[in-house]
């Protein structure tokens, strides 16, 4: 007795009336309760599903808030650039455009005004040797070693611009991971409540019949473990709800700003889909994931760098001209004028060229050996989700017949209970609580596998198809 009210004085008594006035209206709230789940099932935020006040996640509210209720188009039309791997992937992207804008300009015109004073020593006398002069100089022909090198940097610029938006949709698709947490943690809450105070109940009457020593001493201590048991569960819903809500938050940046409530999305529309024949899936991925034209982007630059240093050790012309004041003294030694056409042909270079093509090569063949590995991963990929999709239709049938078992259940033991025969009627409303929260698992398994399908596919998130 001194054990038991140690620990159920402070938080447990509240749970104790909760239960006995559930019990109480079950025959009049369960059939409004059960057709509400079934037919457009509302998930309950912290507050809404706990019967005490540290059951309600914090929500502190910044100036920048999230949309209250936050809902899932809400939450996948966020700003991407809150997420640090999509500023990575634009940083990179940015860079690698950077440096395609550099080697165009050091290919261009080049212009220079050029300009001195000074003075010298000559024919032992000192003398000025200003210059004030204008400089024009261009490279004309170096046998396609620019005009690659620039194609292969454009073409790795294209390949970081595929990863950047590779990236923007992973983003939404942890977005929305992220949502369907939440809104499962407040169903778990609420399964894991509901069963808590079944067991307390019977703890409860239990203890009485152990007073008056109807019941061992062992059976009423296992059923206090199995109460003890039962709470230390709820107490772990209860922090999945906090976690997920900080995980959301966190995920879109505003980590002070935990959601409290959130609307059950309309996925309806998912159910009309039809799977195709897998091959068309595999293809599908082979011609249009990101990641994977990233990669044969990058592939098609390493071919240009190899094309770029094949030209190395070949002739590069240019020209150069100088107009101006070239010297002081411009009619004895210099004039106003000058014009070069010049040549540089390497002919020596104790083998660097030789191992800068074996390394030119070399990323070749690395780029090859990933892209095929790439291909053979999205064909392994894009199976599994296929075949999950596949599985999620039994699954879901398997979801209908147990609803319907716990329906029935519910109205035999609600019967029982108004004749004033003995039921279990709180495990009746807890399995038709685990019913909705399968329902609710498996539709938001489907969606996911459905949006991942089409990221493997080359596909943006469309929340339209899922409507």
């Amino acid at each position: 007795m001194g054990f038991y009210q140690n620990i159920i004085v402070a938080d447990h008594l509240k749970l104790k009336l909760s239960t006995l006035c559930l019990a109480m209206t079950v025959c009049m709230a369960a059939p409004s309760a059960m057709a509400e789940d079934q037919a457009a099932p509302q998930p309950q935020s912290a507050d809404a599903s706990s019967q005490q006040a540290d059951a309600k996640p914090v929500s502190l509210q910044p100036q920048n808030t999230l949309p209250e209720p936050l809902t899932l188009e809400s939450v996948v039309e966020l700003p991407h650039n809150v997420s640090p791997q999509v500023l990575l992937s634009k940083a990179k992207q940015q860079e690698a455009f950077a440096k395609y804008q550099q080697q165009k300009a050091d290919d261009g015109v080049e212009l220079d005004l050029m300009g001195r004073i000074g003075w010298r020593e000559y024919a032992d006398h000192t003398e000025d040797n200003h210059l004030l002069a204008l400089h024009v100089g261009k490279q004309l022909y170096d046998f396609g070693k620019t005009e690659a090198s620039q194609a292969s940097q454009l073409n790795l610029s294209d390949a970081e611009s595929e990863l950047l938006q590779d990236q923007s949709i992973q983003f939404q698709l942890r977005l929305m991971q992220s949502f369907f947490n939440v809104i499962l943690a407040d169903y778990q809450y609420r399964v894991d409540n509901e069963d808590m105070a079944t067991v307390y109940v019977t703890m409860d009457k239990a203890r009485d019949r152990h007073e008056l020593g109807q019941i061992s001493d062992v059976e009423f201590s296992r059923l206090e473990a199995d109460y003890e048991k039962s709470y230390v569960k709820r107490m772990k819903a209860e922090f999945d709800q906090r976690q997920t809500r900080t995980s959301l938050a966190n995920l879109v940046g505003q980590p002070q700003n935990l959601p409290d409530k959130l609307t059950f999305p309309n996925l309806k529309g998912l159910l009309a889909r039809n799977l195709k024949p897998l091959e068309e899936y595999q293809k599908e991925a082979l011609e249009n994931n990101l990641q994977l034209k990233s990669m044969k982007l990058k592939l098609k630059a390493a071919n240009y760098q190899l094309e770029s240093q094949d030209a190395d050790d070949k002739p590069s012309f240019r020209v150069d001209a100088w107009g101006g004041k070239l010297s002081t003294y411009e009619y004895q030694r210099e004039g106003r004028w000058r014009f070069d056409l010049s040549m540089d042909y390497p002919l020596y270079d104790s083998g660097s060229q030789s191992a800068k093509m074996s390394q030119a090569r070399a990323k070749i063949q690395q780029a090859q050996a990933e892209l095929k590995a790439m291909e053979q991963s999205l064909r392994d990929q894009v199976a599994e989700i296929y075949f999950k999709l596949q599985l999620n239709k039994a699954q879901r049938k398997q979801n209908a017949a147990f609803s319907n078992y716990a329906d029935l259940y519910l109205d035999y033991s609600r019967g029982l209970y108004e004749n004033e025969a003995k039921t279990d009627l709180g495990d009746s409303m807890v399995r038709l609580s685990e019913a909705s929260y399968q329902n609710i698992m498996t539709t938001f398994q489907y969606t996911l596998d459905w949006a991942k399908l089409d990221y493997l596919t080359g596909k943006p998130v469309d929340l339209d198809k899922y409507r």
